[in-house]
Formats: structure tokens, sequence, C-alpha cells
């Protein structure tokens, strides 16, 4: 059996970072980062393969790793609705076990933390977008899962949090 730690939230908002950080304490850990994903992919790869590809794509990776034998996975994306969110469980296979944190900070933090990131594509409006996609969906991420305040700069907290609830 696989777990598999979905780590949630707005652009910007450290689940990149998180994620790294705790990958780094459990060994074997396979840690999919949804930034990476992206980079396989166009901008508009919904225009030639439809929309969720890169759901898709991250589920079957995911599965092929379960496949392999991996115990604990590690995955940062952003799922701003509750459809995003069930449509990428369900094309899980049945031996993935799925526990989710979702990251969550002021707009005002992601935008500096977003500004401030060195070497990395600025999102732009995306931050803005995800963060009040994701604020009105936070209720259907609580019943699912665990809010995790990001606010702090450190992800000790939260990881913290993450270990303890496993």
């Amino acid at each position: 059996m696989t777990r598999l730690l979905v780590i949630n939230g707005p652009a910007a908002v450290g689940k990149t970072t998180l994620c790294a950080t705790l990958a780094k304490h459990q060994p074997g850990c396979i840690n999919i980062s949804g930034d990476a994903l992206r980079w396989f992919a166009p901008p508009d790869v919904k225009n030639h393969l439809g929309p969720g590809s890169t759901y898709k794509a991250s589920a079957a990776l995911i599965n092929a790793y379960t496949e392999m034998g991996a115990s604990l996975i590690l995955f940062d994306y952003i799922f701003p609705t509750p459809q995003s969110f069930t449509g990428f469980v369900n094309m899980l296979s049945p031996e993935v076990t799925f526990h989710l944190f979702t990251l969550w900070a002021p707009l005002e933090t992601v935008r500096a933390r977003e500004a401030g990131r060195k070497e990395r594509e600025r999102l732009g409006e995306q931050v803005i977008q995800t963060h009040q996609t994701l604020e009105n969906n936070l209720d259907f991420f609580r019943q699912h899962g665990q809010i995790l305040d990001n606010d702090a700069a450190n992800p000790d907290h939260c990881i913290r949090l993450i270990t303890q609830s496993l």
C-alpha cells in the first residue's frame, strides 16, 4: 500500500519548499513537484490534450511509482476546486491511500513570497486567482483533509503537523 501526501494550496504558498524539506527526512520517498510536471507540457496543453491533462499525467506517474513499490509519495499541486481534486483522486490506483493537506496563508503573504522568489518564473495573476478560488472552496478541503497555516516563513511547523498526522 502506498501513502500519498497531497500538498495543495494556492500558487506561491510554499508547497514545493515544504515537500522538498519533508522529503529530505523520509528515506526512499518519491517527491513529485507540480512545477516539474508543468515543465513537461506547453502552456496551451489543454488545447491539445484536453482539460485536466496534467492531473491525468500526475495520477499516471503516481500509479506507476505505486506499481514499482513506493511506500510514500509526496505530491504538491494546485487543486483549486472540489472537481479538480475528486477527478484526480478517481484516477488513482486502489493501492494508494491519500492524505490531503492544504497550505494556507493570507493573500498578502503569498504575494510577498511570490515577489521574492529568486530564479523562478513570476506567476502574477495566477497567485491571486488560485488564492481566491481556493478560498471559496476551503470548506471542501477542510472536510477532506487538513488546512495548515503556512503564514510563517519556516515550513517546520507544517512538517511537524503532517508527520504527526501520519
